[in-house]
């Protein structure tokens, strides 16, 4: 090791913890997730529906991909209703005016305040009594939650099969009146979860999430507690690292001395056959880049015009449920598509060989790769069009937020992963010989065999599991898979690239990646919590998710003096070994620089905003989430993959065909479109929300009411000035080039002593 064992152990003990604490989370997940009844019966011993019914109902939603249309416990998408909200606040306004006219023979808005305040309270009382009995499995229901679901059934039945002009959903989206049936004994399950109290605590399952007090649910006292404690615990974790990077001053990129150098022209590196093959990767990377940002564009545009695409009614064919699932399974796709080709192109620098049908091998796996990319996207459509009968969750839309695609093409999505660790420790393999285990080529080994793995969890559920349950394992791969296991292994390659570069010394870039994974991982791992706090989790995994994602602010706010040490790379000539403007990966290192940006702004600043258990209680599945959403995972992870794809393509591109122009256009609309995306709608539209769920509850803040509101409609419009130059000055000359150079390749010329 060129550094103190200590590190090692620091990171083994880090994991260690890191993956006891999940292990914990997911045992009081599985002991403590709200039951699926047996049955349901009124107070005559009727069955009004089963176990059965509810679990058919989640598949409807699913099948239909309703996640990328509404939500359930706040997790989906922002254009329709939460159901879980929707539900428990009709059921509750009609079982007002039920008790007003039983009670005296008037609607409930035509009583005094006094009478109004006699049937609130029976109502809220009525709600915060568990009638469930765990020993027979039956949950007795009153008359007037019997009346309610039968008015509710028809409420959806009205919504699905006629949900109107300005809605983005077409005539009979859902038209089987058994489904829709299935589908309210759904609803009405998780907004039982939402507002009855588990056995002996005076909160719900969901931690007394929504805010609705018209049901009686108002934050909890730990919402209050955790939400102090996580401040404290992000100012003693600050404060704590701060100390040691003043202690030890070699933290950082920026520290160690390196020989000054003179860069090689690019025309003078080897390109190898394995390397060269890596290019069609990033033109599907650059398209499906393009296409998933259209898709976006046609998402948001579906909040103004509900009817359609400026005038064009495409909701028959491209409903809002397809547009949302393609803009985020691409969003993921594309940027770890371009990481793993990084992974193969990389892999030959390092070792300085190429082995033997290597580039074969790459083939292979881009074949894979476009085969489930288009099989996905085409499986998707379809299953939503309900054209797959009982094949829909195995070849068409799981119906998991961004994880929409079938099992199948999951499934091999995973091998290929798989195929993939084993192309680039085939070209590793060389470097491992007489290294350390805990040394940077082992460490490079280690992520790209935990990419594959723990994406894998993505299949711990089926069509019939319990909801919770299956969302405890979702956010393994959204946040665990991509924030933390993506983000080491995309650490690694950088360093790699900075001392392949002769930028930093090997000492210090080995520092920062074990750096990466104390504050990364160990905030990171626990910090997965922060999903958990409203989906009918217990509260120990919200106090586990408040406590440790307070924690993961730490290193974004680090992220600012990485970003300050790509400005001196950048500029400084003594460190480059050649004159600024004659450095060939300028672009790279801007994208890199951004990533530093969003990484305190996207992640840090508007994650912590939103992670505060009493902030989020409020702005839970509003805009502020997408807000971040928008700039963690195109800010960081988006720049980050521009990056890769600019770094790699400088040296498979003929010099005298790049075009550092297009590069600097590209760099300048992505990160000025998604600021002024993000600064100009969706920000203070999320902030409308939130203070409409404050004043009159989370159902209000995701109504029609409010989408149609002048601020949320004028805000929504402003929002195209970003979107023009995002996709348009972004996304379009980064798929220009890549299609363009396609003939413009350097010829391949191995290393040598390469097997090929």
């Amino acid at each position: 090791m060129e550094i103190n064992a200590w590190w090692r152990h620091g990171a083994i003990i880090t994991i260690i913890i890191g993956i006891t604490g999940l292990m914990f989370m997911g045992r009081q997940t599985y002991n403590n997730a709200p039951p699926i009844f047996k049955q349901v019966e009124d107070s005559a011993g009727r069955v009004i529906y089963t176990g059965k019914d509810i679990l058919a109902g989640q598949a409807v939603f699913q099948r239909y991909g309703l996640m990328d249309y509404g939500s359930v416990f706040g997790h989906g998408a922002y254009r329709g209703p939460d159901f879980t909200a929707d539900y428990l606040h009709r059921s509750s306004m009609l079982a007002r005016d039920t008790y007003a006219i039983k009670g005296f023979n008037k609607n409930y808005e035509a009583l005094d305040p006094e009478q109004k305040a006699e049937i609130d309270q029976r109502v809220t009382s009525e709600i915060k009594t568990n009638r469930y009995d765990a020993a027979s499995g039956v949950l007795h229901a009153s008359q007037v939650e019997v009346e309610s679901f039968s008015k509710l059934v028809l409420h959806y039945q009205d919504f699905f099969t006629n949900p109107g002009a300005d809605a983005p959903l077409p005539k009979n989206y859902i038209a089987d009146v058994n489904d829709i049936r299935s589908l309210t004994a759904f609803f009405a399950w998780t907004a039982w979860a939402a507002s009855t109290p588990r056995p002996g605590k005076d909160y719900s399952y969901t931690n007394n999430w929504p805010p609705d007090k018209d049901a009686g649910n108002r934050p909890s006292v730990a919402v209050f507690l955790w939400s102090a404690l996580s401040i404290i615990s992000l100012f003693g974790a600050l404060g704590l690292v701060l100390m040691f990077f003043g202690r030890f001053d070699y933290l950082g990129w920026g520290h160690g001395k390196v020989s000054e150098i003179k860069l090689p022209p690019i025309g003078g590196w080897p390109l190898t056959a394995s390397q060269k093959a890596t290019y069609k990767f990033f033109v599907v990377v650059s398209l499906l880049f393009l296409f998933q940002t259209f898709m976006g564009v046609v998402t948001a545009h579906y909040f103004v015009e509900g009817a359609g695409f400026y005038g064009i009614d495409i909701r028959s064919i491209f409903p809002t449920t397809i547009t949302r699932s393609w803009h985020l399974q691409l969003s993921i796709f594309w940027i770890a598509t371009a990481w793993l080709a990084t992974g193969i192109f990389v892999g030959p620098m390092l070792s300085e060989k190429e082995p033997k049908w290597q580039s074969l091998l790459v083939n292979v796996l881009f074949t894979a790769v476009v085969i489930v990319a288009v099989g996905s996207i085409f499986g998707e459509w379809l299953g939503i069009k309900n054209m797959l009968g009982n094949l829909w969750f195995w070849l068409g839309h799981q119906g998991w937020e961004y994880l929409e695609l079938g099992r199948l093409w999951q499934i091999l999505l995973t091998a290929g992963m798989a195929i993939w660790a084993f192309i680039v420790f085939r070209a590793i393999r060389p470097t491992l010989k007489n290294q350390d285990p805990g040394s940077m080529p082992y460490l490079l080994l280690y992520s790209i065999i935990a990419i594959p793995l723990m994406y894998s969890f993505g299949m711990m559920y089926k069509p019939s599991t319990n909801f919770v349950i299956a969302d405890f394992w979702r956010w393994w791969i959204v946040h665990l898979w991509v924030e933390g296991f993506f983000e080491l292994f995309t650490t690694i390659v950088v360093a790699n690239f900075f001392v392949i570069l002769g930028l930093v010394t090997s000492r210090s870039a080995l520092r920062v990646v074990y750096l990466d994974i104390l504050l990364y991982l160990g905030s990171g791992m626990i910090g997965t919590a922060h999903h958990y706090y409203w989906t009918a989790q217990p509260a120990i995994n919200l106090a586990l998710g408040s406590f440790f994602s307070a924690m993961e602010v730490v290193p974004l706010f680090l992220l600012t003096l990485e970003a300050w040490d790509f400005i001196r790379l950048h500029q400084d000539k003594s460190v480059l070994g050649v004159d600024p403007k004659e450095f060939p990966h300028k672009w790279t290192v801007m994208f890199l620089m951004a990533v530093g940006f969003w990484n305190f702004l996207g992640a840090g600043v508007f994650g912590f905003l939103i992670n505060l258990p009493i902030v989020s209680y409020y702005e839970h599945a509003t805009y502020l989430t997408s807000n971040h959403g928008h700039g963690a995972l195109m800010g960081v992870y988006g720049n980050l993959a521009i990056a890769a794809l600019a770094f790699c393509s400088r040296y498979i591109v003929d010099p005298q065909k790049w075009n550092d122009r297009l590069w600097a256009i590209s760099f300048w609309s992505i990160n000025l479109g998604l600021l002024f995306m993000l600064v100009f709608s969706i920000f203070p539209v999320g902030i409308f929300q939130m203070i409409q769920s404050y004043l009159h509850g989370f159902w209000f803040a995701r109504s029609s009411a409010t989408i149609n509101a002048q601020f949320f409609q004028v805000f929504t419009w402003a929002r195209v000035l970003g979107d023009v130059v995002f996709v348009l000055g972004g996304t379009v000359p980064i798929a220009y080039f890549m299609v363009t150079r396609w003939f413009s390749m350097r010829p391949v010329k191995n290393y040598q002593n390469a097997g090929r």
